[in-house]
């Protein structure tokens, strides 16, 4: 074929057709996927709009290659009539302006091009990750939102499909010709197109058979189709930059994918497999009569198949855990067993006339009741619990008040009622926080009396999941179920026992009452266990609730104490503690006597009077029995009087004795009584002689006596200084 600007102008058309092709295929899809609320189509238009970057790149080479060729035609025309071609050439002899374009094109435009393009991939598959992990996560607004148009979805898709498959083979035949092998990458691209739509078709098929997880991991497969084509791009680049140019050959674009070119003629790919495998072998094997054997039976062969997968959809194994339900159309077909399967095997039609579910029955499922979707198992500690998922709060119920100060609590509404306030709805109310989870499991045949109970639990429920919910409607439904049950319980039982006195019963109990309700509801559902791991006040009460128990230890401690020092000081007082009560009754009617004494008339002083001293001598008596403290100060006093006495007497006895003498000489008896202090005290005093006479001497003496100045006594025996003159 002449290369010549013609073919190049062919070439630019078909790039402009195809960029038409790329831009219906996405604004279509992005429009339904945003109109009909499909998550699908929007992600897969997303890689159409990529796409359109590739097809904007060969409008601009084949456009330059067409100038570069009208350019070469009028210096071709030039030269033959005689003219100066240099005229229109470049200093350095390379050609004229667009030859040097294309060649900065090639160097250039079409790496950054392409680089950008691997970028923008990258981007958007980054893009459409993130939004993925959020409607997973369920952690803000976002959802794989799913149509309800599926005919009209795998229409589309399906025809996009086939005319970018059609296109794309279209190209790749034109891509023979070397002035138009740069439609590569647009064939590429579309083998893309029709991948990417053909997945999204096969996963809304899939949706027909309640199957929605099949488009979500298509969803999930086109950012990482991306990811592998911008890394592809990326080398490509990198190689680029290494590989040897021959001159007058222009590079292949970085965007030209080889592993999309490849599936773009399929053809081409076979004829490398038989290459292979002849290469494998060492002969030519692939035109042995025997490998053409093979190819020709191939579509017997895949239809043998077929036929021994549908045989084998006939026969359905139900294990020992199981029960299983033989299904036409959805609904249940009864067999020689009934509407459900036991274990073993059970024959039906092969697939898709009729399939089989089977279901798990001797599992059981944990349930977190409180707080819905994100509780966890955890320790009872009030103060420090562990944290829930995504901040999540506990749950609180309403119990009836505590009973502990229940006579002062009553008083104090009372004072306030008759202040005129009014709190008669918020008297006699309490909170508490709880964490609440079930275990349960299905109802097999045998526990259920009037049917099955495979069949109660799922007309019960369905397992469909909503939006942003981790929760399918069944156990939603047995959660709101559990927590009416539990709100109802608590509000029977008083603060103190939720939190004490039945605290180890609040499973037992809750498990009982939600089976009942379960059973009424023939939910087909048994509650294995219900278990509390934390049963807790309000978070600001916990402290208050902490130091209760503290107060009453304390208070505990002091009590004892107290008793302790009332027993010791009794007993040391009394003696032998079998006296102490009748001493403590001996001395209260000591005090009934001395009171009714004070009380007493006139006439009755008398008679009270005895009764007072009869009962001090009966409390005495109790005390000399005893033998305590209270006897020997008794005693001592009683010794200490019984002393005095006798050195009255004595002193008495002595004074009688010196009267005679007194009597006989009253002035001996005086000097001599006199000398007698003298002996006594004057060798205990100073004495100093004056040998002057007195009369003609006037002196004034100052007797002190000094301490050591090292002594504690110093100032106070200057304070005591006497003086004499």
């Amino acid at each position: 074929m002449r290369v010549d600007h013609l073919a190049y102008q062919r070439a630019t058309n078909i790039a402009g057709l195809g960029f038409l092709l790329q831009a219906i295929f996405a604004v279509v899809l992005l429009v339904l996927g945003l109109a009909l609320g499909d998550t699908g189509s929007v992600v897969a238009s997303i890689w159409a709009m990529l796409g359109l970057v590739v097809w904007v790149g060969l409008l601009i080479v084949f456009n330059q290659h067409r100038l570069e060729r009208l350019e070469s035609l009028e210096a071709d025309e030039l030269l033959a009539a005689g003219g100066d071609v240099a005229l229109f050439e470049g200093g350095d002899g390379a050609g004229g302006v667009a030859a040097r374009r294309l060649r900065m094109l090639y160097r250039w435009i079409l790496p950054i091009l392409s680089l950008g393009l691997a970028v923008a991939l990258a981007i958007g598959g980054w893009l459409i990750i993130d939004y993925l992990n959020e409607t997973r996560l369920a952690v803000s607004d976002a959802s794989f939102e799913v149509s309800m148009h599926r005919g009209w979805l795998v229409a589309v898709d399906i025809a996009f499909g086939v005319v970018a498959f059609i296109f794309s083979r279209f190209l790749a035949g034109m891509a023979e010709f070397p002035a138009w092998r740069n439609l590569r990458g647009g064939a590429g691209i579309m083998v893309g197109n029709s991948l990417v739509f053909l997945a999204i078709a096969i996963g809304v098929v899939f949706r027909f058979f309640d199957l929605p997880g099949i488009i979500e991991g298509v969803a999930w497969a086109v950012p990482i189709f991306m990811f592998a084509v911008a890394i592809e791009i990326v080398l490509a680049i990198t190689l680029n930059v290494y590989r040897p140019r021959v001159a007058g050959e222009y590079p292949r674009a970085a965007f030209d994918s080889r592993t999309l070119s490849l599936l773009s003629r399929p053809d081409s790919f076979v004829r490398s497999i038989n290459e292979a495998v002849n290469y494998q072998f060492g002969f030519d094997i692939t035109s042995s009569w025997g490998y053409q054997l093979v190819l020709r039976s191939s579509v017997w062969l895949a239809a043998l198949c077929v036929v021994s997968l549908l045989a084998m959809s006939t026969l359905v194994v139900v294990d020992g855990r199981q029960e299983g339900l033989r299904l036409r159309s959805g609904r249940i077909i009864q067999t020689s067993q009934g509407e459900v399967q036991s274990p073993g095997a059970f024959w039906k039609l092969p697939w898709p006339i009729e399939y089989a579910a089977l279901h798990d029955v001797s599992e059981v499922r944990p349930l977190a009741v409180t707080p819905p979707e994100d509780g966890a198992s955890t320790y009872d500690n009030w103060s420090k619990p562990v944290e829930l998922e995504d901040k999540a709060d506990d749950y609180q119920f309403i119990v009836r008040s505590s009973t502990l100060g229940q006579e002062a609590a009553g008083a104090l509404v009372a004072d306030l009622e008759a202040a005129g306030e009014d709190i008669a709805g918020d008297a006699g109310w309490a909170l508490v926080r709880a964490r609440v989870t079930l275990m349960w499991r299905v109802r097999s045949d045998a526990e259920v009396s009037d049917g099955g109970g495979l069949l109660q639990y799922l007309s019960f429920g369905s397992d469909r999941r909503t939006r942003r919910q981790r929760l399918t409607d069944r156990e939603r439904m047995l959660r709101s179920i559990s927590v009416a049950e539990t709100t109802r319980y608590f509000a029977t039982l008083s603060l103190d026992d939720v939190l004490t006195t039945d605290r180890g019963t609040l499973g037992e109990s809750l498990q009982v009452l939600i089976q009942s309700k379960l059973d009424g509801l023939e939910s087909g559902i048994e509650v294995v266990s219900v278990n509390l791991p934390m049963v807790a006040p309000p978070e600001d009460a916990v402290q208050s609730f902490e130091d209760l128990p503290v107060a009453f230890q304390q208070h505990l401690r002091t009590t004892r104490n107290a008793e302790r020092e009332r027993t010791n000081v009794l007993n040391s007082a009394v003696g032998d503690p079998a006296f102490l009560e009748p001493l403590i009754a001996a001395v209260d009617r000591v005090e009934k006597a001395r009171t009714a004494l004070d009380a007493a008339a006139d006439g009755q002083h008398a008679s009270r009077e005895a009764a007072l001293h009869e009962a001090v001598a009966e409390a005495e008596a109790i005390v000399r029995k005893g033998g305590g403290a209270a006897y020997q100060i008794i005693a001592a006093a009683e010794r200490s009087r019984l002393v005095g006495m006798l050195d009255r007497r004595g002193q008495a006895a002595r004074v009688r004795g010196q009267q005679a003498a007194w009597l006989a000489a009253p002035e001996l008896f005086r000097q001599r009584s006199i000398m007698k202090l003298y002996a006594q005290y004057l060798p205990t005093m100073r004495k100093y002689v004056m040998g002057v006479d007195p009369a003609k001497l006037d002196l004034s003496v100052e007797l002190r006596e000094l301490a050591s100045p090292n002594t504690v006594f110093s100032e106070s025996l200057l304070d005591g200084t006497e003086r004499e003159e």
